[in-house]
């Protein structure tokens, strides 16, 4: 757009000012082209890093904001490349900080890898991991193999539910407990995750992105919504 108006500014007054001068315009022309290539490339540029965004969530207790969590996406052609990082501290008996970093990688809609990592008072708690592995994915949880997943493609896990929204009763890897969770639509935009160990999770959704969870656990509610 930018090139597009240069050219067009010069063409309708710089140009025939210079004809008036007898002034050659080979002397502007060739400038003229390496500052148009110039800002193509600037402008290109400028698309490949659109491809990369950050999205913040505060994390609350009781309505009160007690964490962040960012979830920081990349998109490289059919590539996607996802990082989740929170930290969360509360107070029951005695204070609780809470740390997660998780990871994963797509390929062409496939899930190549994945990571989950949670620390509890500097301590880590868990730290698994889901490898694709030939027509299966092979997991490791806290260092040791764990049973294979007999998938050949994993297209959806936990972590793409904050970037889309899911369809109804649609299976979903979860990295932490590395086994597939159903998706139950609850209402308009609003969806339900039942978990192996009894607590269950609402994600509801505007304008087709993650706007808040509700996170229902047997000792405590809490809700991560968009900053």
């Amino acid at each position: 757009m930018i090139t597009t108006l240069l050219i067009w500014l010069f063409k309708n007054y710089v140009a025939p000012a210079l004809k008036k001068r007898n002034i050659k315009l080979s002397v502007f022309v060739d400038p003229l082209k390496k500052l148009a290539t110039l800002l193509a490339l600037i402008c290109f540029s400028g698309t490949s890093l659109a491809q990369e965004q950050i999205v913040k969530y505060n994390v609350l207790h009781g309505g009160k904001i007690v964490g962040h969590m960012d979830l920081y996406q990349k998109h490289e052609g059919d590539n996607l490349y996802l990082k989740m990082i929170s930290e969360v501290k509360m107070r029951f008996i005695m204070s609780i900080n809470v740390n997660i970093h998780e990871e994963s990688v797509f390929q062409h809609g496939k899930l190549i890898s994945s990571s989950v990592c949670r620390n509890v008072n500097g301590k880590e708690k868990a730290n698994r991991q889901t490898k694709v592995c030939g027509d299966t994915y092979q997991t490791l949880a806290e260092g040791k193999c764990g049973p294979r997943v007999e998938q050949k493609n994993i297209s959806q896990n936990l972590m793409l539910l904050y970037c889309h929204e899911p369809d109804d009763n649609a299976q979903i890897y979860s990295d932490n407990f590395q086994q597939f969770l159903q998706v139950k639509r609850v209402s308009d935009h609003m969806y339900r995750i039942d978990l192996p160990d009894g607590n269950y999770n609402f994600y509801s959704y505007s304008n087709g992105v993650c706007s808040k969870v509700d996170i229902h656990h047997s000792l405590y509610t809490i809700q991560i919504q968009l900053a």
